[in-house]
C-alpha cells in the first residue's frame, strides 16, 4: 500500500504585500527613516520574514521603482499615442499625467519625491527609464510639430522629461511653486511650458 506524502499547502509570495506596505511608509517619510522592522511591524511580520524575501530596506525599494517606472514608461507612451495630436500639441501630456499621478499617488510620491538622490542604484532606475521615455517624447514631438529634426526632437523629449518629473515633484510635495500658484494656474502653467518647450508657441 503506498503512502502519499503530504505537502504543505501553498502559500502564495508575500513579496507584493512587503513592496505595497513599504511604499506607504517610504511615501510618508524620508525613505533612510524606514527601518525593516517598521516594515515588519506594519505588514504584520517579523523582521526575519521580510529578510526571507529580500536581503535588505534597499531591495524592497528598487522592486517597487522597477514595478512603477514601467508603469510610469507605459502610461506616458499611451498619452503620447492617444493624445498629442498636431492640434493639441505637447501640453496634451500634462492633464492626463496629473490624472494618473493622482491614481498612483502613493508609488509616484516615492518616485518621484521621497526616493530621489537616495542612492546610486535609485538613480540608474531613473536614467534608464530616460532613456526609453527619450524616443517616445521625441516621436511625439515630431507628431506634434511635423517635420522636425532627429536631434530637435531628442532635445525636446529631454527637456519635457525634466518638465514633467520637476511637475510631478512639485505636485506632490506641495512645494512653493505648486502652494504659490494653485492647482488650476500650476497645471496651466505646465501645459503653456510643455508647449514652450516643444516651440508649439511663440515666447
Amino acid at each position: 500500500m503506498s503512502t502519499t506524502v503530504k505537502r504543505p499547502a501553498h502559500r502564495p509570495s508575500r513579496r507584493g504585500v512587503i513592496v505595497e506596505t513599504a511604499f506607504e511608509l517610504f511615501s510618508a517619510q524620508p525613505v533612510d527613516s524606514v527601518t525593516v522592522a517598521d516594515i515588519a511591524a506594519a505588514a504584520d511580520m517579523t523582521s526575519a520574514a521580510i529578510y526571507y524575501h529580500y536581503p535588505s530596506r534597499e531591495e524592497i525599494l528598487l522592486e517597487g521603482l522597477r514595478e512603477f517606472a514601467s508603469t510610469y514608461v507605459a502610461e506616458i507612451e499611451r498619452i503620447a499615442t492617444e493624445i498629442v495630436t498636431p492640434a493639441r500639441r505637447m501640453g496634451a501630456l500634462v492633464v492626463p499625467f496629473l490624472k494618473w499621478l493622482e491614481d498612483n499617488k502613493i508609488h509616484a510620491s516615492v518616485y518621484f519625491v521621497q526616493s530621489r538622490g537616495s542612492s546610486q542604484q535609485v538613480e540608474a532606475i531613473r536614467r534608464r527609464n530616460a532613456l526609453v521615455l527619450i524616443p517616445i517624447l521625441s516621436a511625439a514631438a515630431k507628431k506634434s510639430r511635423g517635420r522636425l529634426a532627429a536631434a530637435e526632437a531628442g532635445v525636446i523629449a529631454v527637456a519635457t522629461i525634466a518638465e514633467l518629473e520637476t511637475f510631478a515633484s512639485s505636485y506632490l510635495s506641495e512645494d512653493p511653486s505648486f502652494s504659490t500658484l494653485g492647482r488650476k494656474r500650476f497645471v496651466e502653467a505646465g501645459v503653456e511650458l510643455a508647449d514652450r518647450i516643444a516651440g508649439t508657441v511663440s515666447a
